[in-house]
This record gives structure tokens, sequence and C-alpha cells, in this order.
């Protein structure tokens, strides 16, 4: 999946593309480019930037959210399943993962990264601010 394949498209938070990330699975997860109005080369190269880096960030993400759960929740996590994706026009190297799980079905969990390195994990809404 190449930038210059995907379809761009309006959403209420800004500009998003669906993805298929194969490390998290085979469904369509939307990636939102957060207040923006229209794709722009950071959004094109953040979003290759996700792509190729997609394992890394699978095995860093199932980890911290592993550990989070135990401190949080004092369970181990039964499972996890990407919602949304997050982009920031103004931030460089800086994503945000929201995803869902039955160990917290109303909150979910978000993951905040900075490059490669977890910045934050917490409910969902991590993943946006």
């Amino acid at each position: 999946m190449y930038s210059e394949d995907l379809k761009f498209y309006e959403d209420d938070e800004g500009i998003a593309v669906d993805l298929i990330l194969k490390a998290f699975g085979s469904d369509e997860i939307q990636c939102v480019n957060l207040e923006s109005e229209s794709p722009d080369q950071k959004m094109k190269d953040d979003i290759s930037y996700l792509i190729s880096h997609q394992n890394e960030f699978l095995q860093k993400i199932q980890k911290g959210v592993s550990e989070y759960c135990i401190k949080t929740y004092n369970q181990e996590l039964p499972d996890l399943k990407i919602i949304k994706l997050y982009v920031f026009p103004d931030k460089e190297n800086e994503y945000g993962f929201m995803f869902s799980t039955t160990i917290d079905r109303e909150h979910g969990i978000g993951v905040k990264l900075k490059g490669e390195n977890i910045e934050k994990i917490g409910s969902s809404e991590t993943a946006f601010m």
C-alpha cells in the first residue's frame, strides 16, 4: 500500500484514509490527520512510516498495554482490537492508536507514540490528546 494509492476523505475529525496494517489484522483502520483540511505530504509520510514500522509498533504496544493492564486493572490483557489511528499535522513523528478491549469496554485503551517510543497509555482519548 503506497500513499499515492490511498483514497482520502473528509471526516468530522479531519482528513482520513482507510488503511490495512496487516500486523494489526486484516480489517481496515481509519487513519485521521486531526483537524486538517487536505492530505499533505507530512500526512503521506506519516502513513508510509506507520506502514513500514507496523510490526515494531505492534510489539511495543502489546508489551506496553499488557503492563498497563496488569498495573491498572490487575488483570492480563485479554484482547486488543485496533479501532483508529491518529497522525497530527503539527507534531513530528507522533502517532495515536485507539483500541477496544473487553477489559474496559466503555473507555477502551489509547496509546500515544513519539517515534517508536510509547509516550503514554490510558483510556481511548489518550490516542488523540
